[in-house]
């Protein structure tokens, strides 16, 4: 920092009461080096989530009692927290002086940060895997300071749960306890939901055991992982030896993030075939999930079960013989943005393979009373997705893939957990 920009912080602090994101004190003890990580988490957030204020991306804070915080000279902006009033402040180009955005642990309920009362497990959809959730690992860890539990997975042939470490990865692992864990279906398509239910069961057991004090976990779920925990909450899941696993208590919330609650269009066309006239210029007949970038296959038993209409999903929707648990929150991510097939030639809106009406809860649940919150998003086109061209419907676009590394669904699942 050359002497210019230390005069103007001294000065914007002495006379302006410069505040950014503020510690309590800066003394050595574990709490304040905790306090700290707050105070930088919630830096880190606001850089990687409104870059248009924050920018470009910095690592280190600055201190000038009782402030910490961090000048940002692409926007001309200041953002920090006071001591004083334990407030978050912001000063851009266009203050006078600081503005007051409210007290801290309204901005760290926000960003993810402060403190954790629940180990979070994210659950992966059709075929998938803990993977996708890597990039969301690495931010959590290197961002939000939060401790990576692993990566827990039912063994069918113990019927037991073992957690481990990514292999070849530098990301900081316990393969214990943990703030988060991201699971592993042992075989997610050919699993019925019913199975996949129970193995979450398990690993819900495990990984409270391996947090004593810990009583309860959130689930942040992609696509037909929000079905496998619904099975396990509405006390349908099943173990390897038939029996049904009864709910116990264990969720504080389940977030869904694509979730198929009333199916998808595409399963229930896997085994159809079109012509589809391709990026070379020629038509073939295909079969319609080969024109996702996914590797469905179009024989699993997860396939007959997405399939709107099916056995498995209208008992899941039985509210009445099969009720969620009222004492847990429900929070539906709904990708959209992208025409989504629920015919051959009709649209709705949805994420290109789920509709939006099939990824609200309550929309298919019915009337039934739950804490619920349902936040429709745009999801960005990216290389994650793809598109391709159906006659008689259409071009069709599908970011169903795309969702558990958008920063919008990021942001969204920290402000709800």
């Amino acid at each position: 920092m050359n002497n210019q920009q230390r005069k103007r912080d001294t000065l914007l602090a002495r006379t302006l009461g410069l505040v950014i994101i503020a510690l309590f004190s800066h003394n050595a003890s574990a709490s304040d080096s905790s306090e700290q990580n707050d105070t930088e988490c919630l830096l880190n957030w606001g850089q990687t989530f409104l870059p248009h204020l924050f920018s470009p991306a910095v690592s280190d804070v600055q201190y000038f009692s009782p402030y910490t915080y961090r000048y940002y000279p692409d926007t001309n902006a200041y953002v920090g927290v006071s001591d004083a009033d334990n407030h978050v402040y912001y000063q851009g180009p266009d203050d006078v002086a600081p503005q007051d955005v409210g007290d801290l642990p309204y901005w760290l309920g926000q960003s993810g940060c402060g403190a954790r009362p629940y180990p979070v497990i994210f659950v992966h959809g059709i075929a998938s895997s803990a993977e996708v959730w890597m990039p969301y690992k690495d931010y959590l860890v290197n961002n939000n300071y939060w401790s990576f539990g692993g990566i827990p997975a039912f063994n069918p042939s113990t019927n037991t749960v073992d957690i481990s470490c990514p292999v070849g990865s530098n990301i900081a692992c316990t393969a214990n306890a943990g703030d988060f864990y991201a699971i592993n279906f042992s075989n997610n398509q050919h699993l019925s939901l019913e199975a996949q239910g129970g193995e979450l069961s398990a690993v819900i057991t495990a990984v409270l055991q391996a947090n004593p004090g810990k009583t309860k976990v959130i689930l942040a779920s992609h696509s037909m992982g929000g079905l496998a925990a619904r099975q396990y909450l509405q006390g349908i899941a099943r173990e390897p030896n038939g029996n049904i696993i009864s709910y116990r208590d264990d969720v504080a919330k389940l977030i869904t993030v694509g979730a198929p609650n009333q199916g998808s269009f595409w399963a229930e066309q896997c085994h159809n075939t079109v012509d589809v006239f391709d990026i070379f210029g020629f038509t073939a007949d295909v079969g319609i999930c080969e024109l996702l970038s996914l590797p469905i296959d179009k024989n699993s038993v997860a396939i007959v079960e997405l399939q709107p209409g099916s056995t498995a999903l209208n008992t899941l929707n039985d509210m009445a013989n099969h009720p969620l648990p009222a004492t847990v929150s429900y929070v539906s991510l709904i990708g959209a943005g992208q025409p989504t097939l629920s015919g051959m030639v009709d649209f709705k809106d949805g994420d290109g393979i789920v509709s939006d009406n099939s990824q609200d809860l309550m929309a298919a649940i019915g009337g039934f009373s739950l804490q619920h919150n349902a936040i429709k998003m745009d999801i960005p086109f990216r290389e994650c997705g793809n598109k391709m061209y159906v006659p008689f419907a259409g071009d069709v676009g599908q970011t169903h893939s795309c969702e558990p590394t958008d920063l919008g669904v990021w942001g969204e699942i920290f402000r709800n957990l």
